[in-house]
């Protein structure tokens, strides 16, 4: 079974061409660059766009194809850029793409020249203005490989102002979801010590460039079961710094267990499969501490988040530290040596 990012939904953009008011002796690349090359490094989407007449011939038909459309969230729609398999385009869902004035668009270079490894990090972004005058933004990032793992917090399924399940999405407590979670916990804890290993250092060499992880949601987390690699997503530039039991948290998507392990509600799951997915949770919990300790980072106490504080208090941390108390908790991560 494959693990699908099961909060995306259908969207259907609207089959309207864009109207291309074309001039005379307007070339076809008029878009304005609004980077300095020759103090800058090479943005290589900028110089790959230079080449291929992208936003005049492309960009246009790419937008309006609901084909090119490969995921959308709560707030944001992701599209696939043919014959370019490096980077994808992002914008807001409520963008129809139907007003554009494609002859005023600017690409602005925003790579972080800083940033030296891949965590599908924005490297451009496209202004675009409309008929109508409204402005239109889409961001270039960089394509990471893998599937979403886990399942998303209850509240990224509801719509904010009804409080209603949006459209086209699954319940929270779903059979999908619930093997979906499972299944996940399962590839995880087939991983090898050294894939964890590679992903502390991605997130090291990440917040040594100044970016945090957003942790509240597991599907920020890819897993590219041919590289056997946990790919990162999502990362915001801030002066959070890098929270190791807060990665544990979204690793281990504790965050649904109560769901998934609950006897009542919908769709309950048999009593094999609760406990399969206990021993998954300790066994990914057991390679992240081994690979912690290889990368030589440890668990802040002086800094426990309201997330990682759940983890400690669930079932699968209890039963590998043989303990409900959280003190014996820490013990056992000092005597790993991670504390």
């Amino acid at each position: 079974m494959n693990i699908n990012p099961v909060n995306f939904t259908r969207i259907t953009i609207g089959a309207q061409k864009p109207q291309i008011q074309r001039q005379q002796n307007i070339p076809s690349d008029t878009f304005v660059r609004t980077t300095n090359t020759e103090k800058q490094e090479t943005n290589a989407f900028i110089k790959w766009v230079e080449d291929n007449d992208f936003i005049q011939s492309q960009l246009p038909m790419l937008l309006l194809d609901k084909e090119n459309i490969i995921g959308s969230g709560f707030s944001h729609k992701t599209y696939a850029i043919p014959n370019n398999d490096d980077y994808i385009l992002r914008t807001a869902n409520y963008n129809t793409f139907n007003d554009v004035d494609y002859r005023s668009a600017e690409i602005i270079d925003t790579e972080d020249k800083n940033l030296k490894i891949n965590i599908g990090q924005q490297v451009a972004r496209i202004e675009l203005k409309t008929h109508s005058g409204y402005p239109l933004s889409i961001e270039v990032l960089k394509k990471q490989t893998g599937k979403p793992i886990g399942e998303p917090p209850a509240q990224a399924l509801y719509n904010e102002s009804t409080g209603t399940l949006r459209d086209d999405v699954e319940s929270y407590e779903s059979l999908n979801r619930k093997q979906n979670y499972a299944k996940s916990l399962e590839k995880l804890a087939q991983l090898p010590v050294e894939s964890y290993e590679k992903l502390i250092s991605d997130i090291k060499s990440a917040g040594d460039a100044g970016y945090s992880f957003d942790h509240l949601n597991s599907n920020n987390l890819l897993l590219d079961e041919e590289k056997q690699s946990i790919n990162l997503i999502d990362m915001d530039k801030n002066k959070i710094g890098i929270n190791y039991g807060n990665i544990l948290y979204a690793l281990t998507n504790i965050n649904y267990f109560s769901t998934f392990s609950s006897r009542t509600g919908d769709n309950p799951m048999p009593q094999n499969e609760i406990e399969q997915a206990i021993d998954n949770t300790v066994t990914i919990t057991q390679k992240y501490i081994l690979a912690m300790r290889a990368q030589g980072v440890k668990f802040d106490k002086k800094n426990v988040s309201m997330e990682f504080h759940d983890l400690l208090r669930s079932f699968p941390l209890s039963i590998m530290c043989g303990s409900f108390d959280n003190e014996t908790k820490w013990k056992y991560f000092e005597q790993n040596g991670v504390a």
